[in-house]
């Protein structure tokens, strides 16, 4: 009986470290990502602009200016996962902070990953940064409303965590009563010695 509750225990503790670890790793993987050679420029500017952790695919990826639906300054062809390309900022924009959004479409129109941003600062002519609470360029009053979606499919990888959480859960579950049900039973009755 000894060996079957050590096994228990020990199937009970396996579970619980691919748990912890499969939840451990799947909570560290990042996203796709852009980043900017230099976080200031001026307008009409050329910025060098690169990326990493994008699906490699035929999809480019399409870089947008200062919101999701704003102008595309470019598009970037994605090998390997990462992408590198030269945009130039719009001539015309004010001094302030904005924001350079990275997005990869699939073939039917749907983002097929999570949006990434840059942050940019636009500098003056004279390349002072701009004064703080100052207005920036108007903001457009009426956005389309063509690209906002709600997606509510779940991924088979996650769908597959869910699978070992619960089979884990229930492992632990069966070892507990096992570990009670021995506890509970009596002792066995010694044999009778043999002469």
């Amino acid at each position: 009986m000894r060996i079957v509750r050590k096994g228990s225990v020990a199937a009970l503790g396996i579970t619980a470290a691919i748990v912890v670890f499969s939840a451990a790793a799947w909570a560290c993987v990042s996203g796709p990502a852009i980043k900017l050679a230099q976080p200031t420029a001026q307008a009409g500017q050329e910025l060098q602009v690169s990326g990493t952790g994008w699906r490699a695919k035929t999809d480019p990826v399409t870089i947008r200016f200062n919101a999701l639906d704003g102008p595309v300054l470019g598009t970037a062809p994605v090998e390997t996962g990462n992408f590198k390309t030269a945009l130039t900022v719009p001539a015309g924009t004010k001094a302030g902070s904005y924001v350079l959004v990275g997005t990869q479409s699939a073939p039917d129109g749907t983002l097929s990953q999570a949006p990434s941003r840059a942050l940019l600062t636009v500098v003056g002519e004279t390349g002072a940064r701009p004064v703080l609470g100052e207005t920036l360029a108007p903001v457009a009053e009426e956005r389309p409303a063509g690209l906002v979606t709600d997606d509510q499919s779940i991924s088979g990888g996650a769908l597959a965590l869910i699978a070992l959480g619960v089979a884990g859960f229930g492992l632990f579950l069966a070892g507990m009563a096992a570990l009670m049900a021995s506890r509970r039973g009596d002792a066995p009755a010694a044999a009778p010695a043999r002469q």
